[in-house]
């Protein structure tokens, strides 16, 4: 059977894999290690629990990436001094919240819809924000947010966020969610918010009857009571 090339992106570098699992000969190389001749016991002794894969040649011993991750920040040659300098710095960029990082990463995802799913995620994000916002200013208080985001999930997901994210195996509910699941909470958010500026709506009772309504609505324009979001996706992805 003829191997299809696979790459993963680490850093600069572009490493050999299969399955999502790296060739730990070239993963051991980037960090200037040699692959030891006896692997059982290198890997007893490092915990690496990768199963081998076939790049070509037959099978040959892998590397997760947490595996990997493990071994470079243990490993103290130059090569893996220069990788941790990387490393930090991609950790200070995300403590930061460089949005470029963000960017940079779906650009190297192998999955074309990536991309699309963490534009759907920031929008979604925004509307979320922006919703709390109007409500504030219009009287909203306490349970009422929690609440608001209850009508949104059994609207469009048909559970609760504790479900879901039980179900999906997820912390942060939205990151359980597809594509299509972010931009239909996006445009309800969205239209809530514009709702309650538009008709001047005051106080809890009031934001939770527009906010049912409109859920009802895009509920039946989006097909119907008996509508079934599809699967989240594997990558990834309210709180």
């Amino acid at each position: 059977m003829k191997i299809v090339p696979q790459k993963i992106r680490v850093g600069t570098h572009s490493l050999p894999a299969q399955g999502g699992f790296l060739h730990a000969q070239s993963a051991l190389g980037l960090l200037g290690l040699a692959i030891p001749a006896d692997w059982a016991s290198y890997a007893r002794t490092h915990a690496l629990i990768s199963p081998a894969r076939d790049f070509g040649i037959g099978p040959e011993p892998t590397l997760s990436l947490p595996e990997f991750v493990r071994l470079g920040f243990e490993a103290q040659t130059p090569q893996a001094r220069r990788w941790q300098k990387g490393a930090h710095r991609l950790l200070a960029r995300m403590f930061a919240g460089d949005v470029r990082l963000s960017a940079e990463i779906a650009e190297a995802s192998p999955d074309p819809q990536a991309g699309r799913w963490l534009h759907a995620r920031l929008e979604n994000q925004n509307a979320r924000k922006a919703l709390m916002t109007t409500v504030a200013r219009h009287g909203g208080s306490s349970e009422v947010y929690g609440q608001l985001g209850s009508i949104s999930n059994a609207s469009v997901l048909g559970m609760d966020s504790a479900t879901l994210r039980r179900e999906r195996g997820v912390k942060v509910t939205r990151d359980g969610l597809n594509t299509d699941e972010l931009l239909r909470l996006s445009y309800l958010e969205s239209a809530t918010a514009r709702a309650i500026e538009g008709r001047g709506v005051q106080g809890n009772a009031a934001i939770l009857n527009l906010h049912r309504a409109l859920a009802a609505r895009e509920r039946q324009t989006w097909g119907g009571d008996s509508a079934r979001p599809s699967a989240a996706p594997s990558s990834s992805q309210a709180g």
